[in-house]
């Protein structure tokens, strides 16, 4: 016998919360690793161009 008091439908508080979890896994994750991405080849252009020898890193 289930004597839980939960509603049969989600809350509109609950609704927002999904909403905005799935907002931060379509938006801002990708978002967040093409910046990572980014901020790593320009740290790469940047020792490359003040003669660090990046290439013999990767051998």
């Amino acid at each position: 016998m289930n004597t839980f008091p939960f509603p049969s439908e989600p809350t509109e508080k609950q609704n927002a919360i999904e909403g905005a979890i799935g907002r931060w896994l379509l938006v801002g994750i990708p978002v967040i690793l093409i910046g990572h991405l980014l901020g790593a080849l320009a740290l790469v252009a940047a020792l490359m161009s003040a003669n660090f020898n990046i290439l013999s890193w990767v051998e």
